[in-house]
């Protein structure tokens, strides 16, 4: 939509300058410096506007390639990103796991030593408990 809006109001541009060009067209001196010589206006006007054309087409000309330029170094650079992010990503990602699973196994090691200390602790009760039934008889009959 917005390539149609130039598009016609270089043509309605281009048609302005043609009819004004052609409604001048009487003989003008043109100076080159070292000659004059002597023009139709039509051809002044219409040979000042493509020379004006010319030199916005050559600036922008310019710009317009320099910026693709640009774009394509930056979408490579974007690319490289994306690379270095997904291969930091996988990075991250197993020096995570790793430090879950040391995490683990020393949680892992801390609980079966509580539970070893705790085995023997009641090892210990039921040996003392065993060792006073036999020291000390209960006799029922007595």
């Amino acid at each position: 939509m917005k390539k149609q809006w130039k598009v016609f109001l270089g043509f309605i541009l281009v048609l302005v300058i043609v009819i004004f060009a052609l409604s001048n067209s009487q003989e003008v001196p043109v100076n080159f410096l070292i000659k004059k010589i002597y023009l139709s206006l039509v051809l002044v006007i219409i040979g000042s506007a493509l020379i004006g054309a010319l030199v916005v087409l050559l600036t922008s000309g310019a710009t317009f390639f320099q910026q693709r330029k640009e774009i394509k170094q930056l979408k490579e650079s974007i690319q490289s990103y994306e690379a270095n992010n997904e291969q930091k990503l996988a990075e991250e990602k197993a020096a995570f796991q790793r430090e879950q699973e040391n995490e683990m196994a020393v949680l892992k090691a801390n609980y079966e030593s509580l539970l070893k200390e705790k085995d023997d602790a009641l090892a210990a009760m039921q040996s003392s408990q065993s060792e006073k039934k036999e020291t000390h008889p209960i006799d029922y009959y007595d």
